[in-house]
């Protein structure tokens, strides 16, 4: 069994890291290395006596693999290629024509499979390997042991637990594994349509949520600072306001293609378009809870409720827009700029609360009209 597993790791996973990464291998190992032994020193210029050439690229060599520096430098780079390794190994243990080897490769026992998995690892970071035999071979001459040691036993030590981390990565249940703390914690929890893609966003997109906090936070702050003297002002709040819903914008095209993606059927469901406009609604409102909260601390009542009009609104109109040109990035982005511009304009020329009802309006036309085109086409 050993064998025909050893063939399938390293057909799929080390001859397919090999060929995605040929352009990283080509330049460390190609360029790099032969520099050593191939470029041509000062001798080629009468500097160096004829036939000494040969005798310092060995010095160079000698240098670059018996120097702590020089040895500390590879071992950083050897550990970024490892941890590349990983990302590449456990994204094509998710891809789903690979699902096959949960049922293969699980036959074996743990045993076999540590050492399949040790043995794709190792041929993974044969170039690695290569370089530290050479090392040893010019420590062991030069009498640096202590050197070989350290060589032998990071080259051992990481090779070894990379297969310790695939092999409980394979075994690990695909069930527990997609259980976040979040679904465990809340999975008795009344989930109304609308908290949705809530859940998904803590439970899957909580880099992106900080991301997208720390980006609406400076937003404010910048703009609110920089008009300092006259913040009250609705233009001024304005733009706070449209800053936030473009920080939020990497979001609003998530819950587009959360949508897409998980919520397909429930297009089949007996909700009118109203009712699935308002849950939208309600969607944005708890993901811009924190940014509410600063609306109506900062300013007074009547215009903290206008200016929530105001983000509802423009986030609305952002959103709407994706049903119309479709879950394309390369055609959001340039609609997103242009929204942001006119939107600009308008509050530059004092018309702020006028965007209320366009913005409201034009979003729920959007949404009306096109909600199920999508699905049609």
């Amino acid at each position: 069994m050993q064998q025909p597993l050893n063939n399938i790791l390293i057909k799929i996973f080390a001859r397919g890291f090999y060929k995605v990464n040929s352009g990283l291998l080509i330049f460390l190992f190609v360029i790099l290395v032969s520099y050593c032994f191939f470029i041509n020193t000062l001798g080629d210029v009468k500097l160096l006596p004829p036939g000494k050439e040969l005798y310092y690229q060995f010095m160079i060599l000698i240098t670059f693999v018996s120097s702590p520096g020089m040895m500390l430098m590879f071992f950083t780079v050897w550990i970024f290629y490892t941890i590349k390794s990983w990302q590449y190994v456990s994204g094509q243990l998710r891809i789903e024509h690979h699902g096959f080897l949960y049922y293969s490769i699980l036959s074996a026992g743990r045993g076999k499979q540590f050492k399949g998995w040790l043995y794709t690892q190792f041929i993974i970071s044969l170039p690695f390997v290569c370089y530290t035999l050479l090392a040893s071979v010019i420590g062991l001459v030069l009498h640096h042991y202590g050197m070989v040691s350290v060589i032998i036993l990071f080259t051992f030590l990481l090779i070894t637990i990379t297969a310790l981390i695939y092999t409980k990565q394979l075994n690990a249940l695909v069930e527990d594994a997609g259980q976040t703390w979040l679904i465990n914690w809340g999975q008795n929890w009344r989930k109304p349509f609308y908290s949705l893609f809530i859940y998904h966003v803590f439970d899957r997109l909580k880099m992106a949520l900080v991301f997208t906090k720390l980006l609406s936070y400076l937003a404010i702050i910048s703009i609110m600072f920089s008009f300092s003297d006259s913040y009250t002002n609705s233009r001024v709040a304005a733009f706070a306001v449209l800053g936030i819903v473009m920080a939020h914008s990497i979001l609003i095209y998530q819950q587009h293609r959360f949508a897409l993606v998980y919520l397909t059927i429930t297009r089949n469901f007996p909700y009118g378009l109203s009712k699935l406009y308002v849950q939208q609604v309600l969607t944005y409102l708890i993901l811009l809870l924190p940014e509410c909260v600063w609306i109506f601390i900062s300013f007074k009542f009547f215009m903290a409720i206008g200016l929530l009009a105001m983000l509802l609104g423009i986030t609305m109109l952002f959103h709407c827009i994706l049903y119309r040109i479709g879950l394309a990035m390369n055609k959001y982005l340039p609609w997103l700029l242009g929204m942001f511009f006119v939107i600009s304009l308008v509050i530059l020329f004092g018309l702020t609360w006028l965007l209320i009802p366009a913005c409201l309006g034009v979003s729920f036309m959007l949404f009306y009209y096109n909600y199920y085109r999508e699905e049609l086409e």
